[in-house]
Formats: structure tokens, sequence, C-alpha cells
């Protein structure tokens, strides 16, 4: 009986820091597991909502039908959504045939200082409370690539530049 709990314990002793690299490589993954977060999953239709953009003028989301296109939906306190803006912001260099829009959960002055001062390109959505519910908003930031039914092809919890590259890759093959 003591060798066998010896054996056990050395077993485990291996399995628990492989446990511990594979969760911090696969974070969101795990963290999906474990967790809801909320939101439209991976083949469901997105809600193609219409609001008001933060600089004014309203922004339709069936203006994207029959296209792929790239839906975000953050907040303006999230320091994941924050470090994303760089990457967000060369967008249409990037990836000029996908576009993309932001649904922004805060202040709509807030959020149009920053698209001024990072010179977004992309309209941004002012998520009102409604529109929250619509998207089932529980973690941000999240990205949808959707496609040109408004069908989820793809989903991508937070943010994490070397995730957003693999992210981008299977959009472009779609």
């Amino acid at each position: 009986m003591r060798k066998f709990v010896i054996k056990l314990l050395f077993v485990l002793a291996a399995l628990i820091p492989l446990a511990g690299v594979y969760v911090l490589n696969n974070a969101s993954l795990v963290t999906e597991w474990f967790t809801d977060t909320g939101g439209i999953k991976q083949g469901e239709m997105i809600p193609l909502v219409s609001g008001e953009e933060v600089d004014g003028g309203q922004v339709d989301m069936k203006q994207y039908k029959g296209k792929k296109f790239i839906a975000m939906i953050a907040k303006i306190d999230c320091e994941s959504c924050k470090s994303s803006y760089p990457t967000i912001k060369k967008w249409n260099e990037l990836y000029p045939d996908i576009p993309l829009v932001m649904v922004g959960v805060g202040g709509k002055e807030e959020y149009s200082r920053v698209k001024h001062e990072l010179q977004f390109s992309f309209p941004i959505l002012s998520a009102d409370q409604a529109m929250q519910e619509q998207f089932v908003m529980k973690i941000t930031p999240v990205f949808y690539a959707v496609d040109e039914e408004g069908r989820v092809i793809e989903r991508m919890n937070g943010y994490r530049v070397r995730d957003f590259k693999k992210f981008m890759e299977k959009v472009e093959m779609i």
C-alpha cells in the first residue's frame, strides 16, 4: 500500500506542473470551461442592432449583412480592451476587406474622446441596456467573426496579440 501511495504522489507531482502550464497557455479556454462567459455562441446569429454612434448619427449593423465583419464588444474601463487598441487602430490596413464595428459599454463621451485620440476609423456603437441584453454581455472584450448571413463563425474572449493573430488567420481563411 505504501508503494502505491508513493507512486501516486510522484504521478501527481508530475501532473500538477503540467496542468499549470496548460492553464497558463490556455487561460481563456480554461475560463470558458468553468464560467458562463455569456455572449453569442459560435454558430448562432449575431443581433444586427442599430443604435447611436459615439460621434452622433446612427449605425445599423444590418449594413454589414452580405459580407464578413468583426464585432468587438468592449467596455470603456476594460484594460484588456485598451490593450487591443493599437491593433484595432490598424484595422483597415491589416484587414481592408473585413469591416470592424465596436459595441461599447460605457460613457458615449469617453468613447468619442478615445475614438478621436486614437483616430479610429470604424464605428463605435454606444450600447444601451437593451443592446447589452441582446449581446448577453458578461465579459469584455469579445471578438465575433460574423459571416455574410450574420452567423458567428468564430469567437475570441479576451485579448492577447498571439490569440488575436490566430483568430484573424481563421477568419481570413473562411
